[in-house]
């Protein structure tokens, strides 16, 4: 049954489902709260849900053609031929890496170069792979890797500020940073292959849910069959596959090693709705980025901000902050104090991923030159929310709270 046909079956029995949905969410998006700073708001509304309800009713719950839909929107947005969708911003990281070891863009065994601050499973998944990440210092400036290195980089686009490292071979971790960019380029297209999340706090949701990017029609073909099962469906080399091993059915024909890592087509109902709106999202995001870090410089208070970095656009997932050495108060203490305001924190991603217990049990893991960058952030380093639905009230609760978490 199709959306037309599940909603008209539903008008015939007096119900518009859009009109139900509406009863409870607003036209544009859910609550927005304006006496706290929150960490996200939900970026959804009636169109999603109507949406979602109407994939529920065709009887239609794994990937299908919303799925396809989204993947064919989002690698436009990006500005890339292909986009392959997956149930997690994790899951994208693993099917990416994995792909480019079974294509043979890397071996396994082979080092990539992962900055110190970053989320845990950008670091997992390099292993997770088969390849051996090497952690290095993050720049003071952008707390992303930068500079140019010898050997294949994962370029973590931390928070929303593009990484503009460079190497042999660049991955992109772009998982919180839609619709960053460097130059005229968007991230997710500046190196061979970028993973991005689409869980609810991020800039565009589908609830749970992430994508590869590429523009590499073998890589895209190997991730769409690592993704799911390791069949050939979906691949769009599938006819000389079945046509090159007879002796099996087709319908069950496995080529590459492979996962269940799909997307439900819930998920891609909702992004189908989410991806028209990223650039309005991420102009009301860069304005309040670049607002807020003027009006903290401001303040005078001991703390740093990471400002937009020139030629660059900064995605504004999150608004980082880093304490001074000298504070007169620790992050702890800082957090506390702005928690009892209303403003909600949270540490850097994963700050220094090398003084993580998990590092130690990550296989071919090591640490390579000193890391004072990422000690300051895993010591002194937080960020508080970012989202598209804040304006200046939301700027006077945190520049409040931030003023009176100084006082004596």
């Amino acid at each position: 049954m199709s959306r037309r046909a599940a909603l008209d079956a539903w008008a015939a029995r007096g119900l518009d489902l859009e009109a139900l949905v509406g009863r409870w969410l607003d036209p544009g998006t859910l609550a927005v709260p304006t006496d706290t700073l929150p960490l996200a708001v939900a970026p959804f509304g009636v169109i999603e849900v109507a949406e979602a309800i109407a994939s529920l009713l065709e009887g239609r719950l794994t990937m299908g053609d919303r799925v396809r839909a989204f993947e064919e929107a989002w690698a436009a947005a990006v500005g890339v031929p292909h986009a392959v969708m997956v149930n997690s911003g994790s899951s994208a990281l693993l099917v990416m890496l994995t792909a480019l070891v079974q294509t043979g863009r890397l071996r396994p065994g082979q080092e990539v170069v992962v900055p110190a601050v970053g989320w845990s499973t950008s670091l997992f998944s390099v292993a997770q792979a088969g390849l051996r990440p090497v952690l290095v210092d993050v720049d003071p400036d952008s707390l992303c890797l930068e500079g140019e290195h010898d050997r294949p980089v994962l370029a973590l686009h931390l928070l929303g500020c593009p990484s503009r490292a460079t190497g042999p071979l660049v991955i992109e971790d772009a998982c919180g940073a839609h619709g960053a960019m460097v130059g005229e380029r968007r991230v997710g297209s500046l190196g061979v292959a970028a993973a991005f999340s689409f869980f609810f706090s991020h800039h565009l949701t589908t609830g749970e849910g992430g994508a590869i990017t590429t523009a590499d029609r073998e890589l895209a073909d190997a991730m769409r069959s690592i993704r799911a099962h390791g069949w050939t469906r979906e691949r769009s080399d599938r006819a000389a596959l079945e046509a090159a091993h007879p002796d099996v059915d087709p319908r069950f024909l496995f080529v590459e090693p492979g996962y269940n890592l799909r997307p439900t087509e819930v998920a891609g109902a909702f992004g189908i709705h989410q991806v028209p709106r990223l650039e309005g999202y991420v102009a009301r995001r860069n304005e309040n980025h670049q607002a807020w870090c003027a009006a903290v410089t401001e303040l005078g208070l001991p703390l740093r901000v990471f400002p937009q970095l020139p030629g660059t656009r900064h995605a504004a997932f999150a608004f980082p902050l880093l304490l001074d050495a000298d504070a007169p108060l620790d992050r702890a203490e800082l957090c506390r104090r702005l928690e009892a305001r209303g403003v909600q924190t949270r540490p850097i991603s994963g700050s220094n991923l090398a003084r993580q217990p998990a590092f130690a049990q990550v296989p071919g893991a090591r640490v390579e030159g000193p890391l004072p960058v990422a000690d300051a952030v895993h010591e002194r380093g937080l960020f508080v929310g970012q989202s598209h639905a804040f304006d200046e009230r939301h700027a006077a609760i945190l520049l409040d709270a931030l003023g009176a978490a100084f006082v004596c």
